[in-house]
């Protein structure tokens, strides 16, 4: 089977603003505030349809379900699609938020996966920040008073963060987005997400966004350590990589390519999702373009392919 791509998803957010418009040229219509752009989806919110080929106009989930063998290889299947790739252009800060794992979402939230995230930091302005956690000691009932007195910033851990930072999200982990920052994203094919808190912000007709505190606070591990992945990179041979997250939901790779690089697939489906610069994939003389903002799908069936360009792509795999 050859490499599949997929017509962009674009999400409007109260917070979104025109980056995936004015750095990666895709047509966003005006006045509109998109946040989110998702790259290849198969959850129940929105479906990628494919773009070209033999399957042109067909919806990831028909093809993953008819040729599950290709796609995920032998012995494997999913449900869905395992993984939601998206790009997250966040003008203003995303509320602070936690997502609940597999054994919560699956009893309380009817039978979805949890959600476990990585972020790749595509462009940040100067100064820019996340929130990574909880400051250290916080407990939960400190969290709940703070939260009631509208004063959670002051135990929310901040990180400053610049372009090709790596921070990795496990679920159970209260996290958020700040303002100026563009993001790759790679998760569990899930869109639980319990809002915590929202800076008092309302919508274009006065409305406050809903919140899941209950279930917010049922989830949070407030034992959760993490910060910064630096990724280390390594020679190969027409670029680098480095292995920056290995998860039991996915795995994630950076790969600089300045001539060209081979990749063996050893069997397992591969996504590549190009965060700079624009490349070809050589599958057996077959060639299929991926630009900037873009991500390809290799079928599991597919021993090997040869990238070739000058870019940056993350290679997410199980």
């Amino acid at each position: 089977m050859k490499p599949l791509k997929f017509k962009p998803i674009f999400m409007e957010r109260i917070w979104g603003g025109t980056a995936l418009r004015d750095k990666f040229g895709f047509d966003i219509p005006e006045g509109k505030k998109i946040g989110e752009l998702w790259t290849i989806s198969d959850n129940r919110t929105a479906v990628s349809v494919i773009e070209g080929g033999e399957f042109n106009g067909q919806k990831l989930s028909d093809i993953a379900y008819k040729f599950f063998e290709d796609i995920y290889g032998k012995g494997v299947n999913y449900e869905r699609f395992p993984l939601l790739i998206k790009i997250i252009d966040a003008q203003d800060k995303l509320s602070v938020q936690v997502h609940p794992d597999d054994e919560y979402a699956f009893k309380y939230e009817n039978g979805d996966s949890g959600k476990t995230e990585m972020w790749y930091i595509i462009d940040a302005k100067p100064g820019a920040k996340l929130v990574c956690g909880l400051k250290e000691g916080t407990t939960k009932e400190e969290f709940k008073r703070l939260l009631e007195e509208e004063r959670l910033e002051e135990c929310l851990k901040e990180i400053e963060v610049k372009p090709g930072d790596v921070i990795y999200i496990p679920s159970g982990m209260v996290h958020a987005i700040g303002e100026g920052i563009l993001i790759c994203e790679i998760q569990q094919n899930s869109d639980l997400t319990y809002r915590v808190y929202d800076y008092n912000r309302v919508d274009e007709f006065g409305r406050k966004r809903e919140l899941h505190i209950e279930k917010a606070l049922n989830v949070i591990n407030f034992n959760i350590k993490t910060d910064k992945i630096i990724p280390e990179f390594k020679e190969i041979r027409g670029g680098r990589i480095s292995h920056v997250v290995k998860s039991p939901y996915f795995q994630v790779s950076i790969i600089e390519i300045n001539e060209e690089v081979k990749i063996d697939t050893e069997g397992k489906f591969n996504t590549l999702t190009a965060v700079e610069g624009n490349c070809k994939i050589d599958f057996y003389e077959d060639i299929v373009e991926l630009k900037a903002g873009e991500t390809v799908l290799i079928p599991a069936s597919t021993p090997s392919y040869t990238v070739e360009g000058n870019c940056k792509v993350l290679k997410a795999y199980i």
